[in-house]
């Protein structure tokens, strides 16, 4: 791999700045030693890794009666190591040491080296490690580190190696989820989740009040009645017809903006809507919600509920949140919940199609045995193993569903959205998200504690992000 003087410096500027975002879907990776390392309180075996949750016997009894695909690359003739790279989270680390366990039994003469950095610290250590020629042979990437990425070179275009792989399917996964990582139609990430937001709801409360589930039929009209009907109470026994409340976020645009012909940026990333006249109307309309009909949670009241999530506790009817959460939600027995799609608005039905990805270091002296690894881990029968809750093949996500006690109703709805209309248009994606971000939220905070009036924040906001899409210039 060459880089220009110019390539050099973006990374090291990009790593110095680099995003720091919130993990979306079951994406997290784990770290694995030639000998037992720990994990939190596990010690993980590399003969026979397993826990009480991932028992070895029953991981070695899935991995035989899944079919493991095919491709036309060879595999080495003699021994090569591949370096990996993932984020680390104690729950999936066994779960992806047996992945590792069974792939080596299948291709002996690959061997796995992973190494590892928190969610939070993994793009400024790798973007160093790319400043400074060198890379893993396989990395972990969220969807919006990915362009950043390309534009400087560091990573090697997958579609010859697709190509090559006839087993690989494409299509079984949805590619109006893919710009994030292809540019000039090649294609340099693919998936380890993607999922769709949708609206969940508490049947309890809905039963309580004597009011029908939300459907399909919904416009965000109706959610905003709804949401009014259905607050009461007050303190810590309040319930709230609707959260969380909508904020300065990478997906701003897609959920709460688009169905009424609002953005918060433009397609481009290279200006600031969100004072137009459609964006700025939807988000008066929440603040109102806010601050006049008090149905949605406030930043005081949050604090009050010392950061439990308000729709999880059984304090909102209504919530907004992405698919990977029906996991969550399916173990706790406090309350029925259902789902069903986001609210149309006058301009449609918009969702997110958001997940992050693995891409090949174009440094890669092993390229060939990078892609079958990463061709095992993102097949179907690599995330039936791996049990991922927001599978980006689609065709994984019924047995997934059934083996992690989501409602198979529930699968089925996110596989229609997928197909149907989730997408990542509107979606922030581009190395100043982050800083976007954090300019903007200290501006709408103070709008929803009331100490400045909407029209106000969003022309601060408006003033003070456009400088900072400069950056995005290095993309």
């Amino acid at each position: 791999m060459e880089m220009n003087r110019r390539q050099m410096l973006a990374l090291a500027v990009a790593a110095a700045t680099a995003p720091v975002l919130s993990a979306c879907g079951d994406n997290r990776q784990a770290k694995q030693a030639a000998a037992p390392v720990k994990s939190g309180a596990q010690v993980i075996d590399p003969n026979r890794p397993a826990s009480d949750d991932w028992p070895f016997e029953e991981a070695e009894q899935l991995n035989n009666s899944l079919t493991w695909p095919k491709t036309d690359v060879p595999d080495p003739a003699s021994k090569v190591v591949i370096t990996l790279a993932f984020t680390t989270d104690a729950v999936t680390e066994v779960r992806n040491a047996q992945f590792d366990f069974f792939f080596k039994k299948r291709h002996p003469n690959i061997e796995i080296k992973r190494e590892s950095a928190p969610f939070d610290q993994f793009l400024t250590k790798y973007m160093a490690q790319a400043a400074g020629g060198s890379l893993p042979d396989v990395l972990y990437n969220h969807y919006s580190w990915t362009q950043n990425l390309i534009t400087n070179k560091v990573l090697q275009p997958l579609d010859d190696y697709i190509a090559k792989t006839p087993e690989f399917d494409m299509k079984d996964i949805p590619q109006r989820g893919l710009g994030y990582f292809k540019r000039d139609s090649a294609l340099y990430g693919l998936p380890t989740d993607m999922a769709p937001k949708l609206l969940f709801y508490n049947k309890d409360l809905f039963d309580k009040a004597g009011l029908d589930y939300p459907d399909e039929s919904w416009t965000w009209d109706k959610l905003f009645e709804t949401a009014k009907k259905l607050t009461s109470g007050s303190g810590a026994e309040k319930i709230y017809g609707v959260s969380p409340m909508p904020k300065p976020a990478p997906d701003l645009s897609s959920v709460y903006l688009m169905p009424y012909g609002g953005r918060f940026l433009d397609a481009a990333e290279s200006k600031v809507m969100i004072t137009d006249p459609k964006a700025r109307d939807v988000m008066a309309r929440w603040m109102d919600l806010l601050l006049k009909d008090k149905a949605v949670p406030s930043l005081a009241e949050l604090q009050l509920l010392e950061k439990v999530d308000p729709f999880k506790s059984g304090h909102a009817a209504l919530f907004l949140n992405g698919a990977w959460v029906m996991l969550e939600l399916s173990k706790q027995k406090a309350f029925k919940w259902g789902a069903t799609q986001v609210p149309k608005g006058p301009e449609g039905r918009t969702t997110p199609a958001v997940g992050s990805a693995l891409v090949m270091a174009a440094s890669s002296q092993n390229k060939d045995a990078a892609w079958i690894y990463m061709h095992e881990y993102l097949s179907a029968s690599g995330y039936k193993f791996r049990r991922i809750a927001a599978p980006a093949r689609q065709s994984a996500w019924e047995d997934n569903a059934k083996a992690l006690g989501i409602p198979v109703e529930e699968a089925d709805l996110v596989k229609k959205i997928m197909a149907d209309y989730a997408s990542d248009d509107g979606v922030l994606r581009l190395p100043a998200n982050k800083k976007v971000v954090d300019t903007a939220i200290p501006i709408w905070e103070r709008a929803q504690l009331g100490k400045i009036g909407v029209d106000d924040a969003l022309k601060e906001m408006a003033a003070k992000v456009t400088p900072v899409l400069s950056e995005n210039k290095i993309a």
